[in-house]
């Protein structure tokens, strides 16, 4: 079954809207552009960013997604995780922390719906 993540859209926009105020301000300082149009650019993928997990028989497979081009993925086979930790994230989100025995650990939180914590 296929999951989604959610980003804090919100946040974004206003960083966006915040970096693009800036760039018209900053006409005295040329310098400062070294630093705003990274920021920028850097806003702008964030906001366009997903993440789709797919969770089958015996494998998880992580999908990093900017712009519809696909820039990240792994797939990770049930042999090779050493543990899977449930925690809490703050006080309402859940997470999980699949530890792989050879890698990067895949650490899931904001995937809906809901019921992924419980397959």
């Amino acid at each position: 079954m296929f999951y989604n993540a959610k980003t804090h859209r919100t946040l974004l926009l206003f960083l966006l809207v915040f970096a693009i105020w800036a760039l018209f301000l900053n006409r005295d300082y040329p310098h400062m552009y070294y630093f705003l149009i990274p920021y920028f650019i850097f806003v702008l993928t964030a906001n366009f960013s997903q993440f789709k997990l797919l969770i089958e028989k015996d494998t998880l497979s992580f999908q990093m997604i900017i712009f519809e081009l696909n820039v990240y993925r792994k797939e990770i086979k049930s042999n090779q995780i050493a543990v899977m930790k449930f925690k809490r994230v703050g006080w309402g989100r859940k997470c999980v922390v699949a530890q792989t025995k050879k890698g990067l650990n895949l650490r899931l939180v904001n995937f809906y719906p809901e019921k992924i914590f419980m397959t």
